[in-house]
């Protein structure tokens, strides 16, 4: 199995927020901890990305929401 990693800039424009959230997200643990790919490059698994975004769908979605 290969797992796919999503350099931050890409991940945030997928999940609709900015990259300074993006970071927020994951110091707060919502979002994986970053893979370093070299000294001065990072990125998250792409499935963390899709379970994000997933997760934030069913908070949406789900009765009583104030969505």
């Amino acid at each position: 199995m290969t797992t796919k990693l999503e350099r931050i800039p890409a991940a945030a424009a997928r999940m609709g927020i900015s990259i300074s959230q993006c970071y927020r997200e994951i110091k707060n643990g919502r979002l994986t901890p970053l893979v370093k790919l070299g000294e001065r490059a990072s990125a998250v698994p792409a499935d963390a990305v899709d379970r994000w975004i997933n997760e934030r769908i069913a908070e949406a979605t789900k009765p009583g929401s104030a969505a």
